[in-house]
């Protein structure tokens, strides 16, 4: 493992463009050239540190939700564009965001769901589900859920209605990942799946893929790469059959977040002072 970005504290999320890694650590954002790993940019954001914060971009903004609040910022020079509070407590707290060219989509606890405008950042607000979800994704036309009742959804974006339904189980899927036409799925009780998009059907699966809570972190060459922070383990699986290829044991604890680039991913994780890079083909 090689250390990236020295920061002396834990970055909560962060995002990698061809020059830099923008990344929350405390209060502050922070831009890192990402070859010569020097901060060129630090602006302090937030009032307080947080732990739960999650950051998204695209290539002009840089959106964040911590709890209720979603911020949005200049992405390249942090300038804060606006702020809005979405929800008022643990009911209504923002629990997963996603972003297409036009519309940022925020999900909120118990089904339901806020989107705003890029441009005039005017909300709308929809009822999805009976279920919260934690985990979403932009597809085309449409969205990918996974529920915490154990369901993944593809909704319609324009009315953010249920086209299809598939039920992978009975716990939470917190994590999903998309290649091409394939879904890839975490399910909180060790599940991994593999589900065709067009067919909406399972292609295939793998039982007790970690034996804690883990995440779908990205493809690497022909491999799917799978992280779980509680067992400090990294797994890569044939990415077509999900037969498990190999397990790479690292110091993680808890949470955290990945980025593949190359035969490289990229974590932070809360025992990491910075960003680490481990080189997943070695």
């Amino acid at each position: 493992m090689e250390h990236m970005v020295e920061l002396g504290g834990i970055v909560t999320g962060f995002h990698i463009t061809e020059q830099c890694i923008d990344c929350m650590c405390g209060k502050d954002l922070l831009k890192i050239d990402k070859h010569s790993h020097d901060i060129i940019l630090q602006r302090t954001v937030f009032e307080k540190e947080g732990l739960s914060r999650k950051l998204i971009a695209d290539n002009e903004h840089i959106y964040i939700y911590d709890f209720c609040t979603l911020y949005v910022l200049n992405q390249r020079n942090y300038e804060l564009i606006g702020k809005w509070q979405l929800g008022n407590d643990l009911s209504s707290d923002i629990c997963g965001m996603a972003i297409d060219e036009e519309t940022i989509y925020c999900c909120i606890r118990n089904g339901k769901m806020i989107t705003l405008d890029k441009q005039s950042y005017q909300a709308k607000k929809f009822t999805v589900s009976e279920s919260s979800m934690w985990s979403i994704k932009v597809y085309d036309q449409n969205l990918l859920s996974g529920t915490v009742d154990g369901n993944v959804l593809l909704l319609d974006k324009s009315t953010l209605s249920i086209e299809k339904n598939l039920v992978l189980g009975k716990k939470n899927i917190g994590s999903l990942y998309i290649d091409g036409e394939t879904l890839y799925a975490a399910s909180h009780d060790g599940k991994l799946c593999k589900i065709n998009i067009k067919s909406f059907e399972i292609q295939a699966s793998a039982k007790k893929a970690h034996k804690k809570m883990f995440v779908c972190a990205g493809i690497c060459g022909d491999m799917l790469a799978t992280v779980s922070y509680p067992c400090s383990e990294i797994a890569l699986w044939n990415k077509d059959t999900l037969e498990k290829i190999k397990g790479i044991s690292t110091p993680l604890k808890l949470s955290g977040h990945t980025y593949i680039e190359n035969d490289f991913m990229y974590i932070s994780s809360r025992n990491i002072l910075g960003i680490d890079r481990i080189k997943l083909d070695a």
